[in-house]
């Protein structure tokens, strides 16, 4: 199973900061794509590819309305087997091309994408603005592009730095390596010095200041401390001081979002689903419906799930919106029968009862 999720894509059709599945992302990306060209259109999205345990295994870009390739599996068809990766690694993209291969229904194999007029500037690519933009972060955090595996990083294929024409491949190679070996200053004083820095590069500084507690300095990498606070809750980097990381920096540039995910770090879901003007994301939408369901707040947890994605959230929701209704009309019948005095049918009420308020605590 393999999921995509786009970022900066000015179109309603396909959904920014969500994780879908391959096969939806593809029909959808498509069909953008073919929309754009229609009406000689160009935008750029970066796009990050996740298998089913939510560690990213590719990171590229796709040139919506451009004439090169046809849909987004035949760009990864081709691009991926260029990686060079070590030989120790090389089962990896094996997988991912297995993946693609049979997850690509074979119209899509098979599409070619037909001439369009083309533009005077071909260069060309529409983007929204840099302030309407949001970095979003996998589970696996920073460390997947210069603190984990050297191979997952050359799998990623970050671009090379905007604005740095002179540098080499190799100098930034040999930082990149320097940084994996624990030896991160180097780096951090390079990317310091750049006028543009990409999205990976952002989350590798934002990471280092906020270990070192330089928090001014994190939300100074991008000017939004969302973004800080977005690297503290979903890298693995503070899986172990997560709390508390949260807290201190929450209490230097505090948030409505950061509120929001500390209390449910603290498990107070009274106060976390009481905050107002909170930018609800996907992970905080799903995590505002488990707070309801810790509340046992049924009736909210059923109005919540409606805008979450997770099949096993809502599943696990309409469980408990059954389990709730037959313990209702337990409780009624046992109100019933308890007006007269039948204690034989109320033991087993009792019983049925208790069984069903097991089952809907399991849940919760």
């Amino acid at each position: 199973m393999l999921f995509v999720r786009f970022t900066d894509v000015p179109k309603e059709a396909l959904p920014n900061y969500e994780r879908l599945p391959y096969e939806e992302a593809l029909l959808l990306s498509t069909q953008v794509h073919q929309e754009a060209r229609q009406a000689d259109e160009r935008f750029a999205s970066e796009f990050r590819i996740f298998d089913d345990v939510d560690q990213l295994v590719y990171k590229g870009t796709f040139q919506f309305g451009d004439t090169t390739y046809p849909n987004l599996y035949q760009q990864l068809k081709e691009r991926i087997p260029r990686i060079r990766i070590r030989k120790e690694d090389a089962t990896k993209k094996i997988l991912l091309l297995e993946n693609l291969e049979r997850l690509t229904p074979e119209s899509y194999k098979t599409m070619i994408a037909a001439p369009i007029r083309q533009h005077a500037d071909t260069t060309h690519v529409s983007r929204l603005r840099r302030g309407q933009r949001r970095l979003v972060y996998g589970v696996s955090g920073v460390s997947l592009l210069l603190l984990g595996a050297l191979s997952v990083v050359q799998l990623m294929q970050p671009d090379p730095p905007r604005g740095v024409r002179a540098a080499t491949a190799g100098d930034w190679q040999s930082l990149y390596e320097e940084a994996l070996d624990g030896e991160t200053d180097p780096l951090v004083r390079r990317l310091e010095k750049e006028k543009s820095l990409n999205d990976e590069q952002q989350q590798f500084l934002i990471t280092q200041y906020v270990e070192r507690e330089d928090y001014d300095q994190a939300v100074a990498v991008t000017n939004d401390p969302i973004d800080v606070e977005t690297i503290i809750m979903q890298s693995k980097r503070f899986a172990t001081d997560r709390q508390e990381t949260l807290q201190a920096f929450q209490a230097a540039h505090p948030t409505d979002e950061g509120a929001f995910d500390l209390a449910m770090l603290k498990k107070d879901y009274e106060r976390a689903v009481s905050l107002p003007d909170v930018e609800m994301t996907t992970a905080r939408k799903e995590a505002k419906t488990r707070a309801y369901l810790a509340l046992k707040d049924v009736a909210k947890a059923q109005e919540s799930v409606k805008t979450v994605r997770d099949g096993r959230l809502k599943e696990q929701v309409a469980a408990l919106v059954r389990l709730d209704e037959e313990i209702q009309a337990l409780e009624d019948q046992k109100r019933q029968l308890s007006e007269k005095k039948d204690k034989k049918e109320l033991e087993k009420l009792d019983e049925s009862l208790e069984a069903k308020q097991r089952q809907a605590s399991s849940l919760l």
